[in-house]
């Protein structure tokens, strides 16, 4: 087993929580917004028609003994949360709660000003949206902020929710992990702003985190919760208290706010006669069904209709807390006509309700419904068709959307492609600055593991030194990789585990303050190491694999003291030794990290290019 003294270690330090000089509500990032929604959780009760209450046990990894609670919940000058063991027949439970928003929102920007409970570990707090108030929506999460009291470290992420166990194969879009920032009072400031780009996170007013997915839309409720039992409990009685939300909207002119508008969210995993995000009713659901080939726009199209029956079938989407003004209703149809009804509508928008029939059409046709002036920032879409055996209408790209700027086009419904190639990405409009304080990422298992792998950057240091930019390793075995800069300059990529692995090493290739586009490649026992597209390295026969799916991967502060568990970040056990820390003289990266791309093959040469500013 070959070695050299170029050894890979990683470093376990972390910041303790940094405070926020004054923790005021924050402004929106853009003056174009503006505030729909507020709940400041006054009076004595819960609002039950804003809020509905999370109750019920919380299994899952990690979980011990959690329930939560509607007794947990009081109102005064906020929403508290009470946590705190309880005797309940006859077992002792750690309990907490929060509440659901009946509402569901969708882009905007999201904030919260709340006290989490610090007390002790066990419990955590949190903000979030996922789900819908509908069945059938939900689509993504997105946690505004997660955090395990005692921790040091709040969690801003972003999951794909479309049914976990069809789209299993799916990586996590982002995991944000950085030190709490609480002011003097043990407040927290947290905000998130959902856009057609994707998520930008926000701590104190601050930009901390940015997540590109432009693939999926939605809308979706709120969570504030409290859960108690995660992990090791030792715990006092206390609370968590959110003093209010806020959501703000803006335009987006030829944006299409519907979701799952042409059908693609279920592909072949979730049932075709429940497209997600829309509400099926009538007497004949088989009627309803998303077909594959042939279609207006992408892959899939939805069918009303029936080749053996007759039917009369809807299906539908509600709208809330959209700005009012002006929108356009347009979609993508095609008939075989002779239905008794086929048409498309709006309704619920604050003026009387607008629609269009379908005439037959072989061809896909578009139709259009112009000049819809929502007033009460509501509007429900319906598509609706009733016939005989037979018969049938299509449609696709449906969309609902304010019009586009004169001379400008409407947006292209984002293709959505739930594992693409690269297999992920992070950074890829603009750098991210790790300032040396403990913030990481994390990326999935599934990601840069098999038989051959590409892992592609562009690196800026801050200054020369031996650090741990990207990794994804295990602490044993054979298997796994991490890329590694030294403090000359050198570029090393590792194969194997923390406790046995083989550094395949490019000497003096990056320079301080300098952008440098890394690519390094495993491929069944050959490693080779590009430095801005020119080969640096290649060394064959490596006796170590990157098949491991066991450890999650790590951007920035590879310092191995969190550890994902399922998709619950939990303190690390073990770690590395202080004696073997210092030996090595690792830091924590400081600098930028971009264009970040992940393969789970080995790149071509040719597909290796350097940036263009070099």
């Amino acid at each position: 087993m070959r070695r050299n003294k170029f050894s890979l270690v990683i470093v376990c330090l972390i910041s303790h929580a940094a405070l926020v000089a004054n923790n005021l509500p924050a402004a929106p990032p853009s003056d174009e917004y503006q505030l729909l929604y507020e709940d400041n959780f006054k009076g004595s009760k819960l609002n039950t028609n804003a809020w509905i209450y999370r109750l019920g046990e919380r299994p899952g990894t990690g979980m011990f003994n959690s329930l939560n609670s509607a007794g947990n919940i009081t109102i005064s000058n906020g929403l508290h949360i009470a946590v705190h063991p309880e005797a309940i027949r006859g077992k002792t439970w750690n309990t907490g709660g929060g509440v659901i928003s009946r509402y569901q929102f969708g882009y905007g920007y999201y904030e919260t000003l709340s006290t989490p409970f610090m007390g002790g570990r066990g419990v955590h707090s949190s903000m979030w949206q996922a789900g819908g108030a509908v069945p059938n929506n939900s689509i993504f999460e997105i946690d505004g902020y997660e955090i395990d009291s005692k921790s040091a470290m709040a969690c801003h992420n972003l999951y794909v929710h479309l049914s976990p166990a069809a789209y299993k194969e799916t990586p996590w879009p982002m995991r944000c992990n950085q030190p709490v920032q609480l002011d003097q009072k043990g407040a927290y400031l947290c905000g998130y702003e959902f856009t057609p780009d994707g998520v930008k996170f926000y701590e104190g007013g601050r930009l901390t985190a940015t997540a590109d997915w432009p693939q999926l839309t939605a809308q979706q409720v709120v969570w504030l919760t409290a859960l108690n039992g995660v992990g090791k409990v030792d715990a006092v009685p206390g609370e968590t208290i959110f003093r209010y939300f806020r959501y703000y909207a803006r335009d987006y002119p030829g944006v299409n706010l519907l979701p799952n508008v042409s059908f693609e969210y279920n592909l072949d995993k979730i049932d075709p006669h429940t497209p997600v995000a829309w509400q099926v009713s009538g007497g004949n659901p088989a009627a309803v069904l998303i077909k594959p080939g042939g279609a207006a726009n992408g892959n899939y199209y939805l069918r009303l209709g029936s080749d053996n029956t007759a039917f009369a079938v809807s299906t539908t989407q509600k709208l809330e807390f959209i700005r009012n003004g002006n929108y356009e209703l347009t979609a993508m149809i095609r008939s075989s006509g002779g239905l008794e009804a086929a048409l498309i509508a709006v309704s619920d928008f604050g003026g009387n309700e607008q629609s269009i029939e379908i005439p037959e059409f072989s061809d896909w046709q578009m139709i259009r419904i112009p000049q819809i002036t929502v007033s009460n920032l509501t509007a429900t879409i319906s598509l609706y068709a009733k016939g005989h055996a037979g018969q049938w209408v299509d449609f696709d790209d449906v969309r609902f959307q304010k019009p586009p700027q004169p001379g400008a086009t409407p947006v292209p419904t984002p293709e959505f492609k739930p594992v693409g190639d690269p297999i992920w990405t992070l950074a890829m409009r603009e750098p991210i600055r790790f300032l040396g304080d403990g913030k990481f990422y994390f990326f999935d298992r599934i990601v840069g593991s098999g038989d051959a792998i590409s892992v592609v950057f562009t690196v800026n240091a801050s200054h020369l030194a031996n650090t741990i930019p990207i990794a994804r390793m295990p602490k044993t075995g054979n298997s796994g990789w991490a890329v590694q800069l030294g403090e000359n300059g050198q570029v090393c990529f590792s194969l194997g585990s923390l406790e046995h692995h083989q550094n395949v090493v490019a000497e003096a290739h990056y320079q301080a303050g300098k952008d440098c586009h890394i690519a390094c490649l495993f491929d069944r026992g050959v490693a080779k190491i590009f430095v801005n597209g020119i080969l640096r390295q290649t060394v064959k026969d490596i006796p170590f694999d990157t098949q491991d799916k066991s450890a999650p991967g790590r951007i920035g502060a590879n310092d191995n003291r969190f550890d994902a568990v399922g998709e619950v970040i939990m303190p690390a056990t073990g770690g590395i030794n202080n004696a073997a820390t210092k030996k090595a003289k690792m830091q924590l990266f400081v600098g930028t990290l971009s264009h970040i791309q992940i393969y789970n093959r080995a790149l071509t040469e040719a597909e290796i290019a350097k940036p263009s500013a070099e």
